[in-house]
């Protein structure tokens, strides 16, 4: 009975909506509203009356469906007219929500506004909407639209009717939480008190008062906001069916509503069409003007140091929420999950929709209970008007707040929390924040954050070609995989990765993947620790390897200087096959390589180098197992003999020398560099690049010996070495050198992911600085990646573009002559620009599963690929 009864109502409905659409397409232009109106009047019911004054607040009523009673009985809901502009709400063709009425109040440029406006208006049109109930100034406030008309009286909230060329708006109140609740005459409820707290006004006009009653508010001709329409519904409808309410008066609220709704309309000429990014910026940007902080200390929550930190986060909210926040968090702090011990910082995220201060204070003492000591930031996307009357919660340390309970407002609150986005103080017309607003905190971004491309002026358009690019690199095996990383003005707009580990196709690349980055490692290891050690007066510029290295007293190497090595302009040759020094003579047949291929040169190294099948290496320099002897770790069950180090070194010494001054890129002098860490600090390059930069700006995926620290899927492996160690190179570093040095060296040996590099690039844009704290100092960095001579493009262990157009440069022809970076062997490049502040990124494993695959090299993979980032910068003057 109740299923037919059900049926039969929505079939009452959809013939009663039928013949409402028939109305409303035959009325055009201005004539003839008042007769529609009455006409649609008289045949509805006193249940559809009712229901059509009765919109829902929350955006799950806006959509529309029959069982939906009495939402079906509404015009606007049910033939999907109305948006819901309070909360924000989802158009389907662009990713990021609309934004809500509070993150838009926050707007004062009026660029953004006119996108937002534009946008709206648009979307309506395509889609059919007729109105919006939003706040009253909302878009349309004073901007002169001649069909929109700023309300004049002190209302709650507006039906803004879109289109429209008469009166175009409506007074919309929030329904009191009081009404017929208590055994009073309906005049004496007053609207200013119990009203809901779930959605609050946010600029109130004061040139007129507000009826106070809910019969002046129906002849006032408003309509009214609902937490929960079915029953008000049901509760206004008893009213008018007991004559405690008059009809009359309903039947003049629903007339005028009726006349606004017909007359409602955009057509899509009248409307600019907005960019789809350009739409994304505006919207993303309004989201974030609507974050705050709160505390009673003016620092940010996190020190700047993250290596002092651990973190634990306890996610009171859905699970998209909580994973939106998490991997904010990840991106500046990474694995921030695995340690098992208690957080000293814990980050609670609430829902707003449970935040009373009985349930508040409950679960406040059950975290206290288990953290006594930790420092707890409160995370609310949607407080409500709770803190207009609230003060920060005892045990609190730091509140930080959103406008509206959208995922992409989870990711603001993830990266604000390290600063990655910036915070304003709360401003006066938010009420809602009254209880706290003497601990609003307004703070800078200091950290990197995730963006789009039109926050930064780059063209998405152009920056899709990237994925056409890198396609066509792994389709002709140039490369698996790799990852790609654009960055400009401290905003990271790309961050992708591409294809797999191997052409097996096991392990697709993820972005937390980490890469053998070969000579990447000069600039991220060892020239940053130098810069470190040159403030401190460690050394200088002038200094011989004589001081430092008294073995090479006694060779024509103790005059070189350090300069020289930074500008690879000592005189060392490029490289020594140190590994080779160790084949066992004895137990070879033939020669070491042969031209051609055949039964015994049958291991390729190159073109036309081949290696016999009969190399072996002799077992007084490595084992299979480690002792107190065989103690550095070259490979998977490979250990060398530790007084072979010393051995390594007489060779670079013994080296012949070519001439001193002139420019040949030589790994050898970073032989030198490497080791002369430990000597002026005490520490190992590994653990002083660790401790006074990686850790400290959040560079958790990045390190020497990744094997020992890391799980092996997360590693890209790089070349099946048949030549020396006889296994896929997973884990171990790829260098043969370096391998021999324990896996860390100046030269090579340092893993990382694009994100990681991506950090330190920006400390050095920053002039050294990075999260609020200074590593390095301007005048330093600006001399080390600076140039020297005419005759040699390089910078002091930083490479720099090309000047000569006839000689291939290592980066993009568009790169300013201020820019600086380096490649690697393994197929690595990164760079960074103080002109166009650009940050590019590359990593892949060209080199597998042979190290003689150069097509990466011979395409120009990498300088094309950041070819299309300097193209994509909108408004350069670089050529096409």
């Amino acid at each position: 009975m109740v299923r037919e009864k059900v049926l039969y109502l929505c079939i009452v409905c959809l013939v009663f909506q039928i013949s409402v659409h028939a109305q409303l397409s035959d009325k055009e232009g201005g004539d003839g509203y008042d007769n529609y109106a009455s006409e649609v009047l008289q045949n509805m019911t006193l249940s559809d009356k009712v229901a059509l004054l009765l919109l829902p607040s929350q955006n799950d009523y806006y959509t529309f469906s029959p069982e939906k009673l009495p939402y079906s009985q509404n015009l606007l809901l049910s033939n999907q007219w109305l948006i819901n502009g309070i909360e924000g709400f989802a158009t389907g063709e662009v990713d990021v929500p609309f934004p809500d009425i509070r993150a838009i109040s926050h707007l004062e440029d009026e660029a953004t506004l006119e996108i937002l406006r534009n946008d709206l208006l648009h979307f309506a049109a395509q889609e059919g909407y007729k109105a919006v109930v939003a706040s009253n100034h909302y878009l349309f406030s004073g901007t002169g639209i001649n069909y929109i008309d700023e309300p004049k009286d002190d209302r709650d909230f507006t039906l803004w009717f879109l289109g429209n060329q008469r009166e175009d708006n409506l007074p919309v109140f929030e329904m009191p939480a009081d009404l017929f609740s208590k055994n009073i005459p309906l005049r004496k409820i007053s609207f200013n008190s119990g009203s809901s707290q779930s959605v609050q006004p946010w600029v109130l006009h004061q040139d007129k008062k507000k009826p106070e009653n809910f019969e002046d508010l129906l002849s006032y001709g408003g309509v009214f906001l609902a937490d929960n329409p079915e029953r008000e519904h049901a509760r206004i409808l008893r009213a008018f069916q007991s004559n405690m309410l008059q009809e009359d008066d309903l039947n003049r609220a629903c007339e005028r509503l009726l006349t606004k709704i017909n007359e409602a309309g955009i057509r899509l000429p009248d409307v600019n069409r907005i960019p789809e990014g350009v739409r994304m910026f505006a919207r993303r940007r309004t989201f974030e003007e609507g974050l705050h902080y709160f505390s009673e200390h003016r620092e940010p929550f996190f020190p700047a140091n993250l290596s002092t930190i651990n973190i634990e986060l306890i996610a009171d909210v859905e699970d998209q929420k909580a994973e939106a926040f998490a991997q904010m968090v990840d991106f500046h702090l990474p694995n921030f999950e695995t340690s098992s011990q208690p957080g000293d910082y814990l980050l609670w995220l609430f829902d707003g929709e449970n935040l009373t201060d009985s349930i508040l204070a409950d679960r406040m003492s059950e975290i206290r209970q288990g953290h006594p000591n930790s420092g707890i930031a409160l995370f609310l996307a949607d407080a409500g008007s709770y803190f207009q009357n609230h003060p920060l919660p005892y045990g609190i340390d730091a509140l930080f707040t959103g406008s509206s309970d959208w995922p992409l407002v989870w990711e603001y609150l993830g990266q604000a929390a390290f600063s990655g986005v910036p915070l304003k103080k709360s401003v006066r017309r938010e009420e809602c924040f009254s209880g706290v607003r003497h601990l609003s905190r307004e703070l800078p971004k200091t950290r990197l954050k995730i963006g789009i491309p039109e926050e930064v002026a780059l063209h998405r358009d152009s920056l899709n070609k990237i994925d056409e690019l890198i396609a066509e690199a792994i389709q002709t095996k140039a490369t698996p995989g790799a990852q790609v990383l654009i960055a400009r003005d401290g905003i990271v707009v790309w961050n992708k990765s591409y294809g797999y580990h191997t052409y097996q196709k096991k392990y697709p690349v993820k972005t937390n993947d980490i890469y053998d980055l070969a000579s990447v490692t000069k600039v991220t290891a060892t020239v940053p620790s130098l810069m470190k050690l040159y403030e401190e007066q460690a050394w200088a510029l002038k200094d011989s390897l004589g001081r430092f290295f008294v073995e090479s007293d006694t060779t024509e190497k103790s005059g070189i200087t350090i300069k020289d090595l930074l500008l690879h302009e000592s005189g060392l040759p490029s490289f020594i096959p140190f590994y080779l020094n160790t084949i066992d003579k004895d137990r070879l047949n033939g020669n070491v390589f042969g031209r051609r291929y055949s039964w015994k040169y049958n291991i390729k190294l190159d073109n036309y180098i081949y290696l016999n099948r009969t190399v072996s290496y002799r077992r007084d320099v490595f084992h299979s197992k480690a002792d107190s002897v065989f103690s550095i770790p070259v490979a998977e069950n490979m250990f060398m003999n530790t007084g072979y180090l010393d051995s390594i070194m007489h060779q670079v010494l013994e080296a012949p020398m070519r001439t001193r001054h002139n420019y040949l890129y030589s790994d050898l002098g970073f032989y030198f560099l490497g080791q002369l860490i430990p000597k002026l600090s005490g520490h190992s390059l590994n653990y002083f690049s660790r401790m006074h930069f990686y850790n400290p700006i959040g560079m958790y995926n990045t390190s020497f010996l990744p094997s020992m620290v890391f799980s092996r899927n997360k590693i890209v492996p790089t070349e099946d070495d048949r030549a020396f160690r006889k296994q896929l190179l997973d884990g171990w570093v790829h260098d043969p050198g370096a391998a021999m040095m324990g896996g860390v060296a100046g030269h090579a040996g340092l893993f990382s992911n694009s994100l990681d590099l991506a950090k330190l690039m920006q400390l050095y844009l920053n002039g050294g600085t990075y999260g609020g704290k200074r590593y390095l100092e301007d005048s330093v960095l600006e001399m080390f990646t600076g140039t020297y001579n005419d005759e040699n493009r390089r910078g002091l262990g930083f490479d720099k573009p090309q000047p000569d157009t006839t000689k291939v440069s290592p980066a993009s022809y568009y790169a300013s002559p201020a820019s600086f970076g380096h490649s690697g062997f393994t197929g690595t490049l990164v760079w960074a620009d103080p002109e166009t502040r650009l940050i590019y990124i590359f990593l892949s494993n060209r080199i597998h599963p042979n190290q003689y695959n150069k097509k990466l090299i011979e395409e120009n993979y990498r300088t094309r690929l950041q070819d299309i980032a300097y193209r994509a910068i909108i408004s350069s003057s670089r050529e096409e």
